[in-house]
């Protein structure tokens, strides 16, 4: 049976050791899962959108290609991809597609020998540019992006 030593040990080394985790500032995603994510990516795309309507974690791709990671993000009017800048404390825009430029959505897959492959989903503009993003919210983000489209 634990003495009251024992017990004040114990949760002084749980206190402290959740005290040592690193906040949302300090993570590669950012405040992304924090109230502050919505008004802080909102001010930042400009696009007179209220509501930020879908946000994952993933990785971009062109022509198949690895470009980075960041959180892709669908508002009223586009969709986005923002890289967390952990020195400077805020979301470099790193893809934009608003919705009235988006042509189609579909999907591929990126097959590769040691990791497991990654299903995207594709954007491509009016221009013929395609991006994919490995979503496992795929389903959600392709039914926001064409109800957001067809405004």
């Amino acid at each position: 049976m634990l003495n009251k030593k024992s017990i004040l040990l114990i949760t002084c080394l749980f206190t402290l050791g959740g005290c040592a985790s690193p906040g949302p500032m300090k993570t590669m995603m950012g405040p992304m899962n924090t109230p502050a994510f919505e008004p802080v990516v909102l001010d930042m795309v400009k696009d007179g959108s209220e509501k930020v309507h879908f946000k994952e974690w993933t990785t971009m791709y062109e022509n198949k290609a690895l470009q980075q990671w960041g959180v892709f993000f669908i508002t009223d009017n586009g969709a986005y991809m923002a890289e967390w800048d952990l020195k400077g404390y805020e979301y470099n825009l790193r893809y934009k597609l608003p919705a009235k430029e988006l042509k189609t959505v579909s999907d591929d897959m990126v097959v590769r020998d040691m990791w497991p492959d990654s299903n995207l989903l594709i954007l491509k503009d009016k221009s013929g540019h395609e991006v994919g993003f490995a979503l496992n919210g795929k389903n959600a983000a392709r039914a926001i992006l064409k109800e957001i489209s067809e405004k």
